[in-house]
């Protein structure tokens, strides 16, 4: 398959509604994530990744799902992982 699979760790925005005290606040900070999954595309801006797809029988046309689209500036790493084949 011409994609790729990655380990991408990145910095998920968090969010609260509710009154916090300062305290709080000052120790609020975003999640890390973990995504593992085949990398559709990425450029200077963003990374497009999916973790399943189907392939049509008759045209070939991949069709594709669990997709992401992660600005660059929250990954904090991506790794390669390169599986066996049966």
């Amino acid at each position: 398959m011409k994609y790729k699979k990655y380990k991408i760790v990145f910095l998920d925005p968090t969010a609260n509604s509710g009154w916090q005290s300062e305290k709080e606040l000052k120790e609020f900070t975003p999640e890390e994530c973990v995504i593992e999954a085949y990398v559709y595309s990425k450029d200077k801006k963003t990374v497009k990744t999916f973790a399943s797809y189907s392939i049509n029988k008759d045209d070939k046309e991949f069709t594709f799902a669990d997709t992401n689209v992660l600005p660059r500036a929250t990954i904090k790493s991506m790794r390669r992982i390169y599986e066996k084949l049966k």
